[in-house]
Order: C-alpha cells, then sequence, then structure tokens
C-alpha cells in the first residue's frame, strides 16, 4: 500500500486552524458566562445557587481555556521542516489502520482528503507507539498497528 505522503506543514496548519477555532469558541462561552455572572451579582437574584455553580463553571472553562492556549504553543513550535525517523513530538505516522500527528489532542483533521488523529505525547498510545520506526508494530488497547511510514 502506497499512501502519498501529506505534507507536514500543511497538516501542521490545519492543527493550528482546529485549535485556534476551539479557543475561539471558549473564549466567546467564557465572555458569556462572565457577563451573565456580572449581571446576576448587580441584581438581587433569587437563584443564590445559580451564581455559585456559574462561578465554579467559568473557573473550569478558564482552565480549559489556559490548556488549550498552552497546546496552541506547542503547535507553533513544532518545526514542520524536521524529517523524523521515529516517532516523536512532530512526527507523522502513517499506520495499516490509523494517521497520527504527534503534536497535541486536536483529535481528527482531514488534510488533502485524508484523515489524520492528533495526538499528544502525554496520551497512552504515544507511550506504545514511542521510538518505534517504518516497518516496526506496535499494540494498544487490543489493536495491532503496523507502522508504514513515519516522517
Amino acid at each position: 500500500m502506497t499512501t502519498t505522503r501529506i505534507a507536514k506543514p500543511s497538516i501542521l496548519h490545519a492543527c493550528m486552524i482546529k485549535q485556534q477555532l476551539t479557543i475561539d469558541d471558549f473564549e466567546k462561552e467564557v465572555l458569556t458566562l462572565r457577563n451573565e455572572i456580572t449581571d446576576h451579582s448587580e441584581i438581587a437574584s433569587q437563584e443564590h445557587r445559580g451564581g455559585a455553580e456559574r462561578n465554579e463553571m467559568l473557573v473550569r472553562m478558564e482552565k480549559e481555556l489556559t490548556f488549550l492556549k498552552n497546546e496552541l504553543r506547542v503547535l507553533e513550535n513544532i518545526d514542520a521542516d524536521v524529517e523524523n525517523d521515529q516517532v516523536q513530538l512532530g512526527a507523522v505516522v502513517i499506520t495499516d489502520q490509523r494517521n497520527f500527528f504527534i503534536s497535541t489532542s486536536v483529535e481528527l483533521v482531514e488534510v488533502n482528503g485524508q484523515c489524520l488523529y492528533g495526538i499528544s505525547n502525554k496520551a497512552p498510545i504515544f507511550s506504545s507507539m514511542k521510538g518505534k520506526k517504518t516497518g516496526d508494530a506496535f499494540e494498544h488497547a487490543g489493536v495491532r498497528y503496523l507502522i508504514l511510514d513515519v516522517y
């Protein structure tokens, strides 16, 4: 099976766009929630418990937003021109089951009609494939993967 290599700069660009869109969505949600909290604190509200729940939600969302921004920085620091010969941060891993981009957990991205899963180097599946090369196999969650290409 021969697959045409997807240009790593295109993969990285798609991942960065997806991450930025997720950040934008979270920022809108955080702003909306902040405005609701502000509006409710100015008006004497009968839903006293609702305010506390909204505050907790805001804290959780702000933490997630910080995480997403840190993940974007990881993407920004990947050099798409580096050719990898083993599975590590920044590598594209083509297997007989799925294709992966070792970067951040952006999940599924489609580039030039091909799907790749952006996975973090903290993901359990990364531990199973770390350091492997083209022709190597690894197993994760009961599924055996044969690495067809690493770059």
